[in-house]
């Protein structure tokens, strides 16, 4: 047995309590007498588990006292060849010899149930952190997947909204299904607006303006927009946060015409 073995594996608490094979407690003894480090370990060992004993030891009541005094005076007066004092030594060397035990035991046991508890909580936060990580990874996955079932589908038309002299690198894209009125959009050329402003789309019929929906510049993104049925062309316009009645003209961004 070596240092590292003693310590890891905590064989100074049984040879305290006299658990350890005589081979076992001569090589601890053996440590213990020629390791600092060792003695050290083992000291605070005995430290705390007098410490445990004395903060659970039950105190007797008071007529368990005059008892023991009562005795101890007429055990004075006895001649000293009966056995019963051999048989008194023992047991209260038995007693001690248990509380002490128990009281290592309970100290050992407590220690190791704090480091795994301690690890549990560990494992437990890395998977909690592991499995958010897979959620949002499978969630931008379904909305890629989402985005390229709209742009793949024959039944979306895609639709060029081009910058306006507001705007000249603008653009933005248009998907748009009429049988089922869906709309998605992708604004990733449009520039970030003041947190009082927002941009909104137009579908336009005959000239006329059908709000299809306000929404932020957001890139790399399809944004799912207001349903329409009909539409000659699209355009986005800027506008107080949460849109207008109908477009401001001289803020219009980018403008589109539809091909049906």
């Amino acid at each position: 047995m070596n240092k590292e073995e003693l310590l890891s594996e905590g064989y100074l608490i049984p040879y305290i309590t006299g658990e350890l094979s005589e081979s076992e407690h001569r090589d601890v003894e053996l440590l213990i007498e020629s390791d600092a480090e060792v003695q050290m370990e083992y000291a605070g060992l005995q430290r705390t588990i007098e410490r445990i004993a004395f903060k659970y030891a039950i105190t007797p009541s008071e007529a368990v006292k005059k008892y023991v005094m009562q005795n101890q005076a007429v055990m004075r007066h006895l001649p000293p060849t009966s056995d019963d004092s051999s048989k008194w030594r023992l047991l209260a060397a038995a007693s001690i010899s248990a509380t002490v035990i128990a009281s290592a035991s309970a100290w050992y046991f407590w220690n190791s149930w704090k480091d795994t508890d301690l690890k549990l909580a560990q494992v437990t936060s890395r998977n909690i952190e592991m499995a958010e990580r897979y959620s949002q990874a499978s969630q931008e996955l379904d909305e890629i997947r989402n985005d390229l079932a709209v742009i793949v589908s024959p039944e979306f038309s895609r639709i060029i909204l081009n910058g306006t002299d507001k705007a000249k690198n603008a653009n933005v894209v248009i998907y748009w299904n009429a049988e089922e009125e869906e709309v998605f959009l992708n604004s990733s050329n449009l520039a970030q607006l003041p947190q009082h402003q927002q941009y909104q789309l137009w579908a336009l019929i005959d000239g006329k303006p059908i709000d299809a929906g306000v929404f932020d510049a957001a890139s790399g993104k399809f944004q799912i927009m207001k349903n329409i049925a009909a539409a000659d062309a699209f355009a986005v316009t800027v506008e107080s946060k949460g849109g207008a009645e109908s477009p401001t003209l001289s803020t219009m961004q980018v403008y589109g015409e539809t091909k049906s």
